[in-house]
């Protein structure tokens, strides 16, 4: 019961060993507590626990202590009697033991056994009182002991365990157990229609940003180009106008696209693709600190069509940064600016999450119960609380008094689910499948199937935004990036089922033939390449299709969008639009953009002319004339070599 005074004394020690094991290395977090030995863990029995351990191995018991620890400790180091016992258990616990023995280091892991081993429970204890740990019960209806039970002590401060001596043991004559697999399947998930939802059953949306995110992120950065993302100058978070700005030139706009946005923090995908760009150190604030600008590098990528390797860099770099972190965006979860609470690094908690990702099957979808599952059997849930007692909550919680039910320790629900796992939801949600490694399949919320349990002070039925995600499913651009394939190659467009969705007239009309089937982000492309002559028709436009390549988009996509949408093949589409994209082809080859210069004027051009032509200048500066006036142009790369011999000649420019 959240308040009493048993549970406020045992509940520090047990989420400090918790938290211990969780902040160890994967390698050490089994092992680096001591274990207690054979003759240990017997002798600290009391007579009666002792007789209730005895029947599973003798019919007659001794009376005495000492005779009675060493009936147990000669069955527990035979063999062939030790073998007895691991036969004589079900199959689940002796997935249990091999477990334990082999990759928990001989300590018995709740959350890791509960993950490994669906469906097993906990070995019973001789203690005959309840409490925080199994009770065997009282008096007739004391359960029995069994082969599995014997296997294990308690230990007050180890929790339960295999003694050091018979782990050695069972090592020899339990084989290891298999190692954990990630399951998926071919299609994403489906809600099932309950009691609360009569009519039908919630919708899943399927997110499909692998394509869009070429143009969306060239859109982000010409944005910022134009002078049009403000931001916070203390979290470097855009402001609400900027995401208002940005969604309109997105071609996946956001996750729940008819929803306008109340506050900046309401924006899931805009607001990432703004931190993206800041995290890859492609966009920085400017000097007063109210706006983002381009860096040098940012504005390279703005004179070239995005590539695969561009979407690595910036997620590599995304895993590094502290730029933000991601546990604020889940607010709910309050505490974490408290003295008490030392949050984990971001970047440590992500490199787990990378790891993870890595393991998924490419092209087929993991439902997020079991991608969580399996990152708890493999000890990579991430960290997110240095101190050993956490100091999270959820709702209401006054210190020094029994309005303490938000409190994270005192909870029904878990832990690794309300706090880590949605953690994770975050995430994955908002950076992954924003940047197209993955795609997911989500619902609203308050729609969601995931049960949390009891979580006392919520003010909502849901603890985030992110509650709604279901599955994600790798694609072949997240394989590039996480290193699985060296090369990318865009996944062919689906085949459409039925009469063809879009019809090309040779006018350069695009008529959408059933709007009922037609989805947001292909809608979105439509308007991106079209100015729109009604409701369901778009005329290809020269400009918005010039601009989209400046976006990340190339005519080539265009094309085979339109044609498959259309059920033809390129070639199939009408001539007047065929010639359309082969001039629009042409133009875009006649230009292209060299390096920027840098231009040096000044009042005197005997001066300049002078400079150009000195031995120290000459092979790096070019005199030219703009207009009637004399300027020396200077190459980029070239720019702090020229500023270097303009100091040794006594020479410093200055701005205006």
């Amino acid at each position: 019961m959240p308040g009493s005074c048993y549970n406020y004394c045992l509940l520090p020690t047990i989420a400090h060993f918790r938290q211990k094991e969780r902040s160890m290395p994967r390698s050490q977090a089994s092992t680096e507590l001591y274990l207690p030995t054979l003759e240990q863990h017997l002798s600290a029995l009391t007579v009666d626990e002792l007789k209730w351990y005895a029947p599973v191995v003798a019919s007659q018991l001794p009376t005495r202590k000492s005779d009675l620890v060493d009936l147990l400790k000669r069955a527990l180091t035979d063999p062939a009697e030790v073998r007895r016992l691991w036969e004589h258990c079900t199959p689940v616990q002796r997935q249990v033991v091999a477990e334990v023995v082999h990759t928990l280091g001989g300590r018995y892991d709740a959350d890791r056994v509960e993950a490994k081993c669906p469906g097993a429970t906990a070995p019973a204890n001789a203690r005959s009182y309840g409490g925080f740990y199994t009770s065997a019960g009282h008096g007739a209806r004391r359960k029995a002991a069994t082969p599995f039970d014997l296997l294990f002590g308690y230990n007050y401060e180890v929790g339960r365990f295999i003694p050091a001596d018979l782990r050695s043991l069972l090592r020899t004559i339990v084989p290891p157990p298999p190692p954990p697999e990630m399951q998926s399947q071919a299609e994403p998930p489906v809600i099932p229609k309950t009691g609360k939802q009569q009519a039908s059953s919630p919708e899943v949306e399927v997110s499909t940003a692998e394509r869009a995110v070429f143009h969306d992120l060239a859109a982000t950065l010409s944005l910022v180009d134009q002078g049009k993302v403000s931001v916070s100058a203390a979290t470097r978070m855009p402001t609400l106008t900027s995401l208002r700005h940005l969604r309109q030139r997105l071609l996946v706009g956001d996750y729940f696209p008819e929803e306008e946005y109340e506050r900046a923090e309401d924006a899931i995908r805009p607001l990432a693709l703004i931190m993206l760009a800041q995290a890859a150190k492609w966009a920085a604030p400017t000097a007063s600190g109210g706006k983002l600008e381009l860096t040098r590098s940012g504005a390279a990528l703005l004179a070239v069509p995005l590539e695969a390797s561009h979407i690595r860099d910036a997620w590599q770099r995304w895993l590094k940064t502290d730029l933000l972190d991601e546990l604020s965006r889940i607010r709910a979860i309050k505490g974490q600016q408290s003295k008490a609470v030392r949050l984990t690094k971001p970047a440590e908690r992500r490199e787990k999450l990378n790891a993870v990702l890595s393991v998924c099957a490419l092209d087929r979808w993991v439902e997020l119960d079991e991608f969580l599952r399996y990152m708890r059997a493999e000890a990579q849930m991430p960290a997110i609380e240095r101190n050993a007692e956490s100091g999270l909550y959820v709702g209401s919680y006054t210190i020094g008094s029994y309005d303490e039910y938000g409190w994270s320790g005192y909870t029904k629900a878990k832990y690794w689910d309300v706090v880590i796992g949605s953690y994770v939801r975050a995430v994955l949600w908002e950076y992954a499948a924003t940047l197209g490694l993955i795609e997911i399949a989500y619902t609203r919320p308050e729609e969601t199937p995931h049960d949390f349990g009891k979580i006392f002070g919520l003010d909502d039925e849901y603890v985030s935004r992110y509650d709604g995600l279901l599955s994600l499913r790798l694609t072949y651009l997240g394989a590039f990036v996480l290193g699985l394939t060296d090369e990318y190659t865009p996944p062919a467009l689906p085949v459409e089922e039925g009469p063809p969705l879009l019809k090309v007239l040779p006018n350069l009309d695009v008529v959408i033939t059933d709007a009922s089937r037609i989805i947001a982000t292909e809608r979105a492309f439509l308007e991106r390449i079209g100015t729109t002559e009604s409701q369901d028709v778009y005329r290809l436009s020269r400009d918005q299709v010039l601009e989209a390549t400046q976006h990340g988009l190339s005519v080539e996509q265009i094309e085979s969008f339109l044609a498959a949408k259309s059920g033809l093949t390129e070639a199939q589409l009408p001539q007047t639009v065929r010639v359309f994209f082969q001039d629009l082809q042409q133009r875009l080859r006649v230009l292209r953009e060299g390096g920027k210069m840098l231009m040096l004027e000044g009042d005197d051009p005997y001066v300049l002319t002078e400079l150009a032509n000195s031995p120290a200048l000459r092979p790096l500066v070019q005199l030219a004339t703009v207009g009637d006036r004399t300027v020396l142009l200077v190459p980029e790369e070239r720019e702090a070599a020229v500023r270097r011999h303009l100091r040794k000649l006594g020479y410093v420019p200055r701005k205006g």
